[in-house]
């Protein structure tokens, strides 16, 4: 008889757990009292949420009531390009950061699946943050990101892939596309990885065939511009798009003519200074910039490099870049053009990157604000009702103490952080 009462016991708890988990995801809250965003200015109303969707309709039932007393609602914000999280090791720590700094989603365009799909349970979950991935890059020999994973294979991923060699890494961190037969050949397993979206490096395209089979230029060349076309192709027809790595104003232009509809970098976020390759030459002409209005591309900047990871010693040199990038910003400004937010830095989050563009004074706090909050999180997840907070919508935001639109750094002092109608902290 013991066993038939051990397994009725089992049974009944299965069956409690199972009541408080619909309760859970059933549970209602009315949000009072709060100025919430609507996209151009803060409006005092009343929202509920309801099964993680926002709406203005009193529900049956109320769990919960609320009082935001007055504070200032916003969407969560989004990191366009960002290598972290990636690997089981310090994915807490990655994960807590973007939360803590309102973060909620991330699209990573190069990476390893084999540590990716390690995550599996810690990301994309209502209490933790959403990532998409691009998996491993399409680069030439020797182009980036080749040289890089070698050296993170001897830092950051050496606990992670042990008994990996640099051998190991074509195929998985990135795919060497040198002719149209090594794409056709590798295409199934690029897509075998089940890639988000895919990724690909051009970079000083137009001394392609100069730095093809120079090994001093390693690392700093990429795919054969002729080459790109058919990477598009291929990507649409599998229904992806494709994100490219540019880092002159040619790239930029070979990249759109390509068809590539996200730019990783805008030419200026590095100055290489020989070769006739001062600030000057990574000025974006307007001939380009209309070409890129007209495909409907965006373009995350990622100028923040300049004081995390691309330092500039000497001061000249430092504001003759910041010049160039103040200028390309007022340009894509002028032609209307979508700038997503993004540091790519493996120890910092899109923060450093929104207190960047500020310094630049291209732009506003309100348009600073939409292109965080709004464009970033709907350029990562263009399929979800996220980015505006209004009926139907995501029940995912930000509760800030102060309106950002007359202080800026209000955005940084989060009072409370909802995701999908769960309280985070």
């Amino acid at each position: 008889m013991q066993p038939l009462c051990t397994m009725r016991l089992i049974i009944i708890l299965t069956l409690v757990c199972l009541q408080w988990t619909v309760a859970a995801q059933q549970a209602t809250v009315h949000w009072k009292r709060g100025s919430w965003f609507d996209g151009n200015r803060f409006i005092n109303t009343d929202f509920f949420s309801v099964d993680g969707i926002l709406t203005r309709q009193p529900p049956a039932r109320i769990d919960t009531v609320v009082d935001l007393n007055g504070r200032f609602v916003i969407p969560p914000f989004g990191e366009a390009h960002n290598h972290s999280p990636d690997v089981e090791l310090d994915a807490d720590v990655f994960i807590e950061r973007y939360l803590a700094d309102g973060i909620f989603y991330i699209k990573n365009p190069n990476s390893i699946p084999f540590t990716t799909s390690r995550l599996a349970g810690k990301i994309n979950h209502p209490r933790s943050v959403d990532v998409v991935y691009a998996n491993g890059g399409l680069t030439a020999s020797g182009g980036h990101p080749e040289g890089l994973y070698r050296y993170l294979l001897q830092t950051i991923y050496r606990k992670s892939i042990p008994g990996w060699t640099e051998r190991s890494l074509e195929g998985h961190a990135y795919y060497i596309i040198n002719t149209a037969a090594d794409l056709e050949k590798k295409w199934p397993f690029i897509l075998a990885g089940k890639p988000a979206f895919i990724k690909a490096y051009l970079l000083y395209s137009e001394e392609f065939i100069l730095r093809k089979n120079d090994t001093l230029f390693n690392g700093k060349k990429g795919l054969s511009p002729k080459l790109l076309p058919a990477i598009v192709k291929k990507a649409r027809a599998a229904g992806l798009d494709v994100s490219c790595h540019v880092e002159t104003p040619a790239d930029l232009r070979n990249a759109l003519k390509a068809g590539v509809s996200e730019i990783n970098h805008l030419p200026g976020y590095q100055v290489r200074w020989k070769e006739g390759y001062d600030a000057g030459y990574y000025l974006i002409p307007h001939t380009t910039l209309r070409l890129m209005k007209r495909k409907g591309a965006h373009a995350d900047a990622t100028y923040s490099l300049s004081e995390t990871e691309l330092v500039e010693t000497d001061s000249s040199r430092y504001a003759q870049r910041r010049k160039v990038q103040i200028r390309n910003l007022q340009r894509m400004k002028q032609h209307h053009i979508p700038v997503t937010v993004a540091c790519d830095s493996y120890n910092k989050t899109a923060r450093t990157e929104m207190e960047y563009l500020f310094g630049l004074g291209v732009y506003t706090n309100l348009e600073l604000l939409k292109m965080w909050s709004v464009t970033t999180p709907r350029v990562i997840f263009p399929q979800r009702k996220i980015g505006y907070l209004q009926e139907g919508y995501e029940a995912s935001f930000l509760v800030l103490n102060n309106n950002p639109l007359q202080d800026f750094s209000a955005l940084f002092r989060i009072h409370l952080r909802v995701k999908q109608g769960e309280l985070l902290w």
